[in-house]
């Protein structure tokens, strides 16, 4: 159905003229997807908006639709459905006009987006949040995203800069994409993935945890399919995107809440453990630097982090200043 023709629907079944067949045709539309119910909702509540703010009296019905189509011609939106006015129609007419009215003044931009789009920032601590779809956001701190209150159009198009992990709701019909501080975007083919996106001028990385992404980091430009373990590095400086596979998640580990390690080399997991804590530790042996260290996802103090390492190379561990450590001896063993 068009958009005008869902319209009328919803104005007959707020005025309590629709029939039983239309109803139906209508909570089949409605049912469809988490979008239509979200749309259909704020329809009404616009209604309602509208309704407690309409003018007594009665309306003048043939100025009210051409002057809902100039404006809707004005900002290229599909122009109103025109309905024959006559004694039995007068109500859902006057009642059509004055939701078109409303409809017209609660947009945004062309096409079917409304004007209440959401703006969340995660100032200090990270966020979570879930969309109008039902797909589930974590916005890591100091970072923004903007996104409709409903995914009305052909995509579900949100806005991200700084840090998100997502786990998005399929529907094959409507894409998911995240668009990216200087025209990139990440266009989702599968469902869990994190995306950091600073600025336009800095590195952007997307690293998918399952199912399958393209990104492109520049705008127009051929993007790179990414599945799960897959992590994209993309430089503006040199305009060169860096791919890699991971064995661990440990780039998600301000979502997940803590630290794991796979076959990790102990030089990276020294380097996992210094972001992750915000600490400075010193391998004083390199022959321990390619030790493989597997360990399950643990949060535990960084001090404890330590002492489990020490006990697994035979490692002795100092602490010379605060956040500070020195690691000496040990062996990768067998």
């Amino acid at each position: 159905m068009q958009e005008n023709d869902i319209i009328l629907l919803l104005c007959k079944r707020f005025s309590g003229e629709i029939s039983a067949e239309e109803a139906a045709q209508l909570d089949e539309w409605i049912n469809l997807s988490p979008s239509n119910a979200a749309l259909a909702r704020q329809y009404q509540q616009i209604w309602e908006k509208a309704d407690a703010k309409a003018p007594s009296g009665a309306l003048d019905l043939d100025a009210e639709f051409q002057q809902v189509q100039a404006r809707l011609r004005t900002t290229d939106a599909p122009a109103a459905k025109i309905i024959p006015i006559g004694s039995r129609l007068l109500r859902l007419a006057a009642a059509l006009a004055l939701l078109l009215t409303a409809v017209w003044g609660y947009r945004q931009w062309s096409g079917s987006t409304p004007v209440a789009a959401q703006t969340v920032v995660a100032t200090g601590e990270n966020r979570r949040l879930e969309l109008p779809d039902g797909s589930q956001v974590w916005l890591r701190e100091n970072s923004t995203l903007a996104y409709p209150a409903v995914f009305s159009q052909a995509t579900r198009d949100v806005q991200l800069q700084g840090e998100a992990y997502f786990e998005i709701q399929h529907h094959a019909a409507q894409p998911f994409r995240v668009d990216l501080p200087g025209g990139g975007q990440v266009e989702v083919l599968g469902t869990q993935f994190n995306v950091r996106a600073p600025t336009a001028d800095a590195e952007s990385m997307v690293l998918v945890r399952e199912g399958k992404v393209r990104f492109t980091p520049v705008k127009n430009q051929n993007g790179m399919v990414l599945q799960a373990r897959d992590k994209a590095v993309f430089d503006r400086q040199t305009n060169q995107i860096r791919h890699s596979t991971v064995n661990t998640f440990n780039d998600l580990s301000w979502q997940t809440g803590g630290l794991e390690f796979v076959s990790t080399p102990l030089r990276d997991v020294i380097a996992d453990v210094e972001k992750y804590y915000q600490v400075k530790i010193e391998l004083r042996n390199p022959a321990l630097a390619s030790c493989l260290h597997t360990a399950p996802l643990t949060d535990q103090p960084v001090e404890q982090v330590l002492k489990s390492l020490s006990l697994t190379y035979q490692l002795r561990v100092d602490q010379p200043a605060p956040g500070v450590f020195i690691l000496s001896g040990g062996s990768c063993g067998d």
